[in-house]
This record gives structure tokens, sequence and C-alpha cells, in this order.
């Protein structure tokens, strides 16, 4: 969903502040993090309710998570987390959405490899009522091709409620393979990657099969003396619904909604002090339908400022 589950961290730069506590006798750390920062959507949409609006509209984000994570032998480690994220925007509050995510992560080290299960659930909130409860299960593993080059795959199982549409309730499964390569002293980091999956839904319209690409640049270099990171990454998801012929008054209608998506993503965190830094970002977003009303271009932009301490 292009306006909560999938963009969390690009509809809006976010500050965020971290406040870090380890012991190092039973290898337990705790991350906490805080967060701000405006946006600008050009094209307002909830991707899981067809909601597409040609008005644009600016506002503000506020988000926070805590993250534990425990090494509890040499090879394992588990990872639990709970963040919040909200979006409210100026004029048009219909579209203000609020998530809650909880995740657990359990790995453990089989020599080069690592193999892990991780659990996610998502509750989001639209106009401030409850519309979407999200649940994924996935196991991955990890592979270390050369000390440069990491593989990671994984599978996953992923269930969609919908407070008041169950016509969408959905079930699916997918697959993702994504491979990293570390360059000057792991400062610049490339990533490809290919993904798949299938949804069923209640309703037979909706059920779908996707195909999905993405690659990802990112670079830490200093600039007067300052610290910064910058990304660019590229994104391509074409998906195939299941074709549905329903009748009317005027005979049998037979219904395609296959559709593309080509996104763009820019940013860059520039550190003023040690530990002060501004973040900007930039997506642009090119969704292509057989179904006119879900076919629009999108830009969205954002600034923030991030603190840590």
């Amino acid at each position: 969903m292009k306006l909560s589950l999938n963009t969390i961290t690009s509809v809006l730069a976010l500050t965020s502040s971290s406040l870090v506590w380890a012991d190092n006798q039973s290898d337990f750390v705790l991350n906490a993090k805080l967060g701000a920062g405006l946006m600008h959507n050009s094209a307002l949409s909830v991707d899981e309710l067809d909601d597409v609006s040609a008005q644009s509209d600016s506002g503000h984000e506020l988000y926070g998570s805590v993250k534990a994570k425990w090494q509890a032998t040499d090879k394992a480690k588990l990872t639990a987390s709970y963040a919040y994220n909200q979006k409210q925007y100026r004029e048009y509050s219909q579209y203000d959405l609020a998530l809650h995510q909880i995740s657990v992560d359990g790995s453990y080290q089989l020599q080069s490899s690592e193999l892990g299960v991780r659990i996610d659930g998502v509750s989001a909130r639209l106009a401030g009522n409850t519309f979407l409860e999200y649940q994924q299960v996935s196991m991955y593993l990890g592979k270390f091709l050369q000390p440069e080059t990491y593989l990671r795959s994984s599978v996953k199982y992923k269930n969609k409620l919908f407070t008041d549409l169950p016509s969408r309730d959905t079930t699916g499964v997918g697959v993702n393979l994504d491979l990293f390569h570390f360059l000057n002293g792991a400062n610049t980091m490339l990533l490809l990657g290919v993904n798949g999956e299938q949804e069923n839904a209640a309703q037979q319209q909706f059920d779908y099969w996707a195909l999905g690409l993405n690659s990802k640049v990112t670079h830490k270099f200093n600039m007067f003396g300052l610290s910064s990171k910058v990304g660019l990454g590229l994104r391509y998801q074409k998906k195939d619904y299941q074709s549905v012929t329903l009748e009317s008054l005027q005979g049998n209608e037979n219904i395609e909604r296959d559709e593309n998506r080509k996104i763009i993503e820019a940013n860059w965190q520039l550190h003023v002090l040690d530990n002060l830094s501004v973040i900007t970002q930039w997506q642009y977003g090119d969704y292509q339908s057989l179904i006119s009303t879900q076919t629009y271009q999108q830009n969205i932009t954002s600034l923030g400022i991030n603190f840590t301490f």
C-alpha cells in the first residue's frame, strides 16, 4: 500500500532520536527512536482501497519505535520491535494514516549462513478508524558468497483483514531474492533484487500474481568535513489480476485490472553535527492500470531533522 505498509520511510523524511542501553553480561541491546518531519504529496492515495485522488496536500508525520536485541548465544539471536507511524494532512484528513507495527525476528548462524524466522503484525487506521489488520510470517536464509557479496532469500505467508470490506480479505504467499555487494570499505552498497507473490481474495476480482524488480545504491562520504549518505533506488512491479465476468443489463462485462508500477526514490542525509542530521527525500511513481482511475503519477517530497543521543 503506497500510503502505508510499503512506503512508511519514503512518504517523508523522519527525525529520530535514539537511546541505546547494553548489558555486556546478557548481550542485550535496547534502541528507541522518536521522529517528526514535513511532507508534500501530489496525488493522495490508499492503494489497498483503490482510492486515488487528483488532489495534492502537505502535512507532517510523527514516528516512534523501540527495538530490543538479545544475543542468546554466539549463534542465536532474537530481536523484537514496536513502531508507530502517524501521517496527518492539512486539508484532506480522510487520508490521515496511523500504523502500529510489531515484529519478532529469531535467527541462527550456520557457518557462513544465517537462517531466520520473522513475524510481523500491522494495524492500520485511516481517518481515525481501523480499516486493515495485516500479518506476515517469513523464513529467510542469508549467505556471504564472498567477503563483499551477500545473498538473501526468503519465503513469506501473509494475511489481510479489512474491517468494512470483507470482500478484499486475502491470504498470500511470496518469495524474495536479494543480492548485496559492498565497495570502498562498505561505504558503498549495491542491491539488486527480484520478488514474486500471489494473493487470493474473498472476491475473485482481487486475486492476482505479481513480479517485481528492485535496485538500490547508497554511498557514504564526507563533504566540507561533514558526514553524508546518499541513496538512489528503482522499483518495478507488474500485477496480473484475475479477470472477472459480471452480468449486467447490457450483457456480460469482462473486468480487467492488470497494472504495473515504476518508482524512483532518492534521499540525502547530512550530519551537520555529531548527533544532528538533515534528511531530504523524493519519490516519483508512475502507476499504470487497465482501470483508468488507477492510472496516475505521484511526486512525494519530504524534509526532516534527525537527532540522536
